[in-house]
């Protein structure tokens, strides 16, 4: 069977259960690369949100048989949050959100998604803070593996997936609009990547290698990529633009 076509049995059976546990109401959400179409079977994960009304301990173990069958077809359990609890997170789970927002598909219940508003004060200093955070750790990968292109290939494909993320919420927050794709999210940050935008696509491309040797010079130009989006979001701090 095709990785497509099994992941699409282990959400129909998934939604299956969840319509048909007694008491159960709720929502379930598909999110990520698997919403956006580029869902790769060796290395990405099913992303899923499950949204319940009730998140009491007998509430809970009405969920048991969904994530049985899903953990048994090989997936990594949803998120589970509670409405309440949902309707209250968007100042702590900003970033995330607003990707969601970008590209999701609602399996069940009612769109839990839509009617969020994430404030862009959130936005701007969780971004601030994760990209501020991802430039100091390829940093360390440099000083350390400057001369070991496969070490620093490594280390580009593992973080260019998140970094990705953070380049479409960025757009999103300067009102670049709905860019999904990674060249359409390079292309609505191209102004402030400049000539590294080519850095970052050419990580791109190789993404889903195994293995890759990654020029120490590429990767010097994505530190630049990422110091240079850091600085946008920086500079939108008290609405200094």
């Amino acid at each position: 069977m095709q990785q497509h076509e099994r992941l699409a049995e282990a959400l129909a059976e998934l939604v299956d259960r969840l319509r048909t546990a007694p008491g159960l109401t709720g929502s379930a959400v598909l999110y990520g690369s698997a919403a956006r179409g580029d869902w790769d079977p060796e290395r990405s994960d099913v992303n899923l949100l499950l949204v319940v009304d009730d998140v009491g301990a007998e509430a809970l173990v009405r969920l048991a048989p969904a994530f049985a069958a899903w953990h048994e077809a090989g997936f990594t359990p949803p998120l589970l949050i509670g409405r309440s609890e949902w309707q209250r997170a968007t100042d702590v789970f900003p970033i995330e959100l607003s990707d969601m927002q970008l590209s999701y598909q609602l399996l069940w219940g009612d769109d839990p998604i839509a009617a969020l508003r994430v404030e862009p004060a959130d936005l701007r200093r969780a971004l601030e803070a994760s990209l501020r955070g991802k430039l100091l750790r390829l940093r360390q990968a440099y000083v350390r593996f400057h001369d070991n292109p496969i070490t620093l290939g490594g280390f580009a494909i593992a973080s260019i997936s998140e970094f990705l993320v953070l380049l479409r919420t960025t757009a999103q927050l300067i009102g670049r609009g709905d860019a999904i794709a990674p060249d359409a999210a390079i292309r609505a940050m191209a102004p402030e990547l400049g000539p590294d935008a080519a850095a970052v696509t050419a990580i791109v491309a190789h993404r889903r290698d195994g293995e890759w040797s990654c020029p120490p010079d590429l990767f010097a130009r994505y530190l630049d990529a990422v110091r240079r989006v850091v600085a946008v979001v920086d500079h939108l701090h008290a609405g200094d633009r």
